[in-house]
């Protein structure tokens, strides 16, 4: 490991002594409106539900959706899935793209087909929708192999 360079930690040590002119003012206010502020999601109709006048449905945010699966196939499989995104048309879900960090020795193949089963299962039991994309339309890509647990916090340190 190479040792920080002096000169750097001077200049940042400095930095973080002589905050911005006022800062101390309205740093608090100023932090509480970025922990508030909302994320913008996309709303993915969850099933076709109607009152008895014919109105009504439900639907799930994909923030929500994609925190479900992530926390699924961590949950299920030895892999951590780096990147889960949709593809919509308006409020249905047609498509989804997931990217892998599987561990070194796992059959690919057979872990690529078993996460497409389970995310397919997953949503049609989330979404109730018959309109939910088949097999054919879960993309799965492993990016990545390291050896042990892909989720811990030392992915990639291959034994010396």
């Amino acid at each position: 490991m190479t040792e920080p360079d002096p000169y750097l930690q001077r200049a940042a040590a400095f930095l973080r002594s002589v905050p911005e002119p006022g800062w101390d003012a309205i740093h608090a206010r100023v932090l509480a409106a970025v922990h508030a502020a909302p994320r913008a999601g996309w709303p993915l109709r969850v099933n076709t539900v109607a009152d008895a006048l014919g109105h009504g449905a439900i639907y799930l945010s994909d923030h929500a959706l994609r925190a479900i699966v992530a926390r699924e196939l961590r949950r299920t499989y030895m892999c951590q899935p780096t990147s889960i995104t949709f593809t919509l048309d308006q409020t249905a879900l047609r498509a989804v793209h997931i990217t892998i960090t599987g561990s070194y020795g796992t059959q690919l193949r057979q872990l690529g087909d078993a996460i497409r089963h389970t995310v397919l299962t997953l949503i049609g039991d989330l979404l109730d929708n018959p309109h939910h994309p088949g097999t054919r339309l879960i993309e799965i890509t492993i990016t990545d192999i390291v050896t042990g647990d892909p989720s811990s916090p030392r992915i990639g340190a291959w034994p010396s």
